[in-house]
């Protein structure tokens, strides 16, 4: 009888307090800010996620992103628009994992193009990848509020040169399925 107890209590307490389950699933929106500067004049946007996230354990989870920014979405003194469009597949690792709130560790790394308008149009190859925490906090029975705090860096191959580097902060939404 006492091993039935135990039996039954351990898995009330696997279905109580642990969010996320083998098999499930995660659509998630999510943004940050995007300053830049370009010619000494200070431009202002937006990067966007779009994730699909399935557990392939309790703890780990793939997913896959699609990005996209702007970088005069909301302020534009340089004149020169830069977008960027890529998917970056990543896995995650729930160090937390309870029924309202959890917090992983997140590592990916995937490929894009940057249009850059500066009075002409010049297409280049990207390599992006993504490291470091992010949290879901439960608002609802299927939504929740994400944050992403990743080290960001985008390299544009053909140039050369950096598109991004630094420290992200996205926030959003994510739906399980």
């Amino acid at each position: 009888m006492k091993k039935l107890l135990f039996i039954f209590a351990f898995l009330f307490y696997i279905t109580a307090f642990t969010q996320n389950h083998k098999g499930e699933m995660i659509l998630s929106v999510a943004v940050s800010p995007y300053p830049t500067t370009t010619n000494n004049e200070d431009d202002f946007g937006a990067l966007g996620l779009a994730s699909f996230e399935f557990f392939v354990s309790n703890k780990v989870s793939l997913s896959g992103s699609f990005f996209t920014s702007n970088n005069t979405l909301i302020k534009d003194n340089s004149g020169v628009t830069i977008h960027s469009y890529g998917f970056i597949p990543s896995i995650h690792y729930y160090f937390v994992n309870k029924e309202k709130w959890n917090v992983f560790a997140q590592a990916g790394y995937g490929f894009g193009f940057e249009d850059q308008t500066q009075g002409y149009i010049e297409n280049s190859a990207l390599t992006v990848y993504n490291i470091g925490p992010g949290a879901h906090y439960k608002i609802g029975e299927k939504l929740y509020l994400k944050l992403l705090l990743p080290y960001f860096n985008a390299r544009n191959i053909t140039l050369n040169v950096d598109a991004a580097d630094g420290i992200a902060v996205f926030l959003g939404f994510g739906f399980k399925l």
